[in-house]
């Protein structure tokens, strides 16, 4: 599969370079954010909603160790029927979020893989 990523909170890139590279047309998205070979940058602060996602835009939006609740539902509007979400929180500190607030953020996705363990939980679904 491939076709439109969205990378949300990407860091470093590592993410979005790696999609880029399996033929993906990759942005991606932070508040400080470095030029990634092959990926459209943008600077922006998820916090401030300073990025607006696009309702049925994406084929995949990956958000890793990433949670800002008010930032879910954006999510869910912006992956087309069909697509994927692929998403983990830190279990504790300042983004902490569970498993169940992935599910009760995307009712009707088929779950692909999702799991906690000490230090992030990640939930996988898609969009039916």
């Amino acid at each position: 599969m491939t076709g439109r990523a969205l990378d949300l909170a990407c860091g470093s890139g590592r993410h979005a370079l790696w999609l880029a590279r399996q033929g993906w047309q990759v942005t991606a998205v932070d508040i400080e954010i470095q030029a990634i070979p092959g990926v459209t940058c943008i600077q922006a602060d998820l916090e401030a909603h300073e990025y607006r996602i696009e309702p049925d835009s994406w084929d995949l939006i990956v958000c890793w160790l990433y949670w800002q609740p008010d930032l879910m539902p954006q999510i869910a509007r912006g992956v087309r029927k069909g697509g994927i979400v692929g998403l983990a929180g830190k279990s504790s500190g300042r983004f902490a979020t569970s498993l169940t607030n992935y599910q009760a953020a995307f009712p009707g996705w088929e779950e692909l893989s999702a799991g906690e363990d000490g230090f992030k939980v990640f939930f996988i679904a898609r969009r039916e």
